[in-house]
């Protein structure tokens, strides 16, 4: 049996009362133009007429069935358009302008319709396709879906009494709270004085060379979050999920990486007792707490931002995320057919757009070039980011590692890891913060007391000393 063919969603009347609209008054194309295109109209005359209408308005000429037919004429479109007759019909059975925004919308909301059956088709073709991945039929779907927004999501210019109105509100709110934090804590309470917290819709770089830690910050960043309540996304494209819960657990129970890494039935600390008992009791302790964290982990090698975007918007949709962390950008899969910058730049924009769209606090980790281990002063800077342009432009804070005992052993130094804000809206950028380095637990804590000051050589002994010596001999 042959199914009826069925005709796609669509209003014609809406359609025409649109165009008729804008017929009457040309100026309300102003109203609807930034959110309603050519191709939200079905019928193909109605999509010339508004192109029509929009080319005429955008020169400041009358829009009536008059130009309309001259345009067409000079387009070569009077055969297509079979005359002026349906266009003369518009013209006289559209009353008013008034509701034009009304009508639009009843036109983007088939267009809509139309649009995700395109997609459901697509994906239906894609499914049978066998050298196709279902990973991939799947993200796409799931991207193309999520750029159907709807007419009440789209953004516009505003009277700055609304801004105004929220600030105060804002700022009032915060007085009666006394001081806090803007945004979620992070681990670290000088990060937290600079940063004033992870806040909302902002989107966070840490860059570092390997073995800085960077990692070690951003997965302890989750599970912070996460312990505190707050629902955190982790995308690990470097490290797999158990290795991830293996540092995680370290750093929670205070107890040596190594241990968690190979648990031995006899563990000697430094003063001989057995630390075997209190490991396992501080790891028990540590999984339960994780276990019933609202962490959630994507551990997919070589992600694409597409993928990465459909399946945070997927769990979202579930329930709202607080808090997504990537490491690291640099490990996502680019396009070769694409410059790399440009790939990365649509990376970073990815996670700036998810941050702005979830109005959540995102942090993508970041590689540094390797020309920063050329330099005397090893301190990196904006520019060592690979692709830094891109990542510079999307990024609203950037943070950049830095461990001199790395490179210099004999330093004083030791065990210090600076974080040094180098971009940001809203924070201090007067210096580098100090961690201390537990990396042997995989955490980093809050710098104690005074740094470390730089060994002062000894004294030679001076010829008036050396003198004084003799006589007294």
């Amino acid at each position: 049996m042959i199914d009826t063919l069925r005709e796609p969603p669509h209003s014609s009347e809406a359609e025409r009362a649109v165009l008729g609209s804008l017929m009457i008054d040309p100026s309300s194309l102003a109203q609807i133009c930034d959110w309603l295109g050519e191709d939200d109209f079905y019928r193909r005359d109605h999509r010339l007429i508004f192109r029509a209408i929009k080319t005429l308005a955008e020169k400041s000429e009358p829009c009536d069935a008059v130009t309309l037919g001259e345009w067409f004429e000079a387009e070569g479109l009077s055969a297509e358009m079979g005359g002026m007759t349906h266009t003369l019909e518009i013209a006289n059975t559209t009353p008013s302008a008034a509701n034009v925004v009304a009508y639009a919308e009843i036109v983007a909301e088939q267009s809509r319709k139309r649009q995700a059956i395109n997609i459901g088709t697509e994906l239906s073709g894609s499914g049978y396709e066998s050298r196709t991945k279902s990973g991939d039929v799947i993200g796409k779907a799931m991207h193309d879906l999520s750029q159907m927004q709807t007419t009440s999501m789209r953004g516009g210019l505003a009277p700055v009494s609304v801004a105004l109105k929220s600030l105060f509100a804002e700022m009032s709110e915060r007085y009666e709270q006394g001081p806090r934090l803007l945004g979620l804590p992070t681990p670290w309470f000088d990060l937290n004085t600079v940063t004033k917290g992870l806040r909302k819709a902002t989107l966070y770089i840490i860059g570092a060379r390997p073995s800085m830690g960077k990692t070690i910050a951003g997965s302890n960043i989750a599970a912070f979050t996460a312990l505190r309540g707050q629902k955190v996304g982790f995308f690990s494209l470097e490290m797999g999920g158990k290795e991830i819960m293996a540092r995680s657990v370290a750093a929670l129970a205070g107890i040596p990486f190594d241990w968690v890494e190979q648990p031995s039935r006899e563990s000697r600390s430094n003063d001989g007792m057995d630390d075997s008992e209190m490991y396992w009791g501080r790891l028990t302790r540590a999984m339960t707490d994780l276990i019933n964290a609202p962490l959630l982990i994507d551990d997919t090698p070589s992600l694409t931002i597409d993928k990465l975007m459909a399946r945070a918007r997927r769990e979202h949709m579930r329930s709202p995320f607080d808090l997504i962390v990537v490491d690291h950008i640099h490990d996502m899969a680019i396009d070769p057919k694409r410059e790399a910058r440009h790939e990365i730049g649509r990376i970073a924009q990815g996670g700036k757009t998810l941050a702005k769209e979830f109005d959540i606090p995102v942090v993508m980790l970041a590689q540094l070039n390797r020309s920063v281990t050329g330099r005397a002063d090893k301190r990196p800077t904006m520019a060592d980011l690979r692709e830094s342009g891109e990542i510079e432009q999307k990024a609203d804070v950037i943070l950049l590692m830095h461990r001199e005992d790395y490179y210099d052993s004999a330093t004083h130094m030791k065990g210090v890891v600076e974080m040094i804000p180098a971009k940001g809206r809203n924070i201090r950028i007067d210096g580098p913060i100090h961690l201390a380095n537990r990396y042997d637990q995989m955490r980093l804590d809050d710098w104690d007391g005074p740094l470390p000051l730089p060994q002062q050589a000894s004294e030679p002994p001076s010829f008036s000393r050396f003198k004084k010596r003799e006589a007294n001999a």
